[in-house]
């Protein structure tokens, strides 16, 4: 089974008594947010909301992952030929 990465983090926007008070919010919230949740809790409602991540975040995040020049110098093969010649030199 492959590992996935769980990027989405929700913020908690605000808590309720009642279902009917969190759904009015959860309905004003969804015009601007990607997604809003409704969750139950012991003692009441919670409303959650989520918004994609900007495309600036992942630029960056690629851009510290990938190697600079020169940086994958050890990751290069190394030739056999060049074993081979020095020893029928001999």
């Amino acid at each position: 089974m492959s590992k996935q990465e769980n990027n989405k983090v929700w913020k908690t926007v605000a808590l309720f008594k009642t279902f009917a008070e969190a759904d009015k919010e959860r309905n004003a919230l969804s015009e601007k947010h990607a997604l809003v949740k409704v969750r139950r809790l012991a003692s009441g409602y919670k409303v959650k909301i989520w918004d994609p991540p900007l495309k600036k975040e992942f630029a960056e995040k690629k851009a510290s992952i990938a190697l600079k020049k020169g940086q994958n110098n050890n990751r290069k093969r190394k030739s056999k030929n060049k074993k081979l010649r020095e020893d029928s030199s001999v």
